[in-house]
């Protein structure tokens, strides 16, 4: 059988470069960042250029490979932010002893919201992981943290007793697909082409109902004997 290994994810190509050292640079950079956002959104990762980022932005071509030396490493650099913004809203509600399960569902919720906020770079990552072998690689190793976060629930999960039987990583990659995937359709691309009753509220509550219910329940009880 096939093993994948999880590899952490490197910065970006433009990480270190000496322009983000100053305060104007860290604004500079979040320029581009904050136009790339509304550029991927707007016209989709593909068809933006640089020069429609730096427009975006109100800065130079020049200016912008003073910070990344591609699109695709502006792409990445967005890709970790919202990673860390995800893994540490995802964390919260468990840290605040909440029930698994009431954790789950305000987890579930802060990723709808940071998706929302964050659209436009999520787009261009849902795109360039389709045909960008690099960047898919390097998306892959960022995903890979959370898949192994996500584990570590399941595993926790069935030493109470739960989902017995399922392997910890599959099911954290199974459902960490469907929450992205169906943040993709409804908020990237306007929905499923059917007729159904549609808002915040019930799309967070069917995907924590369908999270909870994919790992608290319990096998049948033993066959008295």
């Amino acid at each position: 059988m096939k093993k994948h290994t999880i590899v952490k994810s490197r910065p970006s190509g433009g990480a270190d470069r000496p322009a983000k050292s100053t305060r104007k640079g860290r604004e500079t950079d979040r320029a581009f960042r904050d136009a790339a956002r509304a550029v991927f959104a707007r016209e989709g990762y593909f068809n933006a250029k640089i020069s429609d980022i730096a427009a975006e932005a109100g800065k130079s071509v020049a200016s912008f490979y003073n910070y990344y030396e591609t699109k695709a490493d502006l792409l990445i650099a967005l890709a970790e932010e919202f990673h860390e913004e995800a893994t540490e809203l995802a964390v919260l509600p468990f840290r605040r002893g909440l029930s698994p399960e009431d954790a789950l569902r305000e987890s579930v919720a802060a990723f709808w919201r940071t998706y929302a906020r964050r659209r436009g770079e999520l787009i261009g990552v849902f795109q360039a992981s389709m045909l960008e072998e690099q960047f898919r690689d390097r998306w892959l190793a960022i995903r890979a943290e959370a898949i192994e976060r996500i584990a570590g629930e399941v595993r926790r999960a069935q030493r109470h007793g739960y989902c017995p039987g399922l392997d910890p990583v599959l099911t954290a990659s199974a459902l960490s697909a469907m929450l992205e995937h169906f943040c993709y359709i409804w908020q990237a691309q306007g929905g499923e082409r059917t007729e159904t009753e549609f808002d915040d509220e019930r799309a967070v509550d069917t995907l924590a109902t369908i999270w909870v219910k994919s790992i608290y329940w319990r096998g049948d009880p033993p066959e008295q004997t």
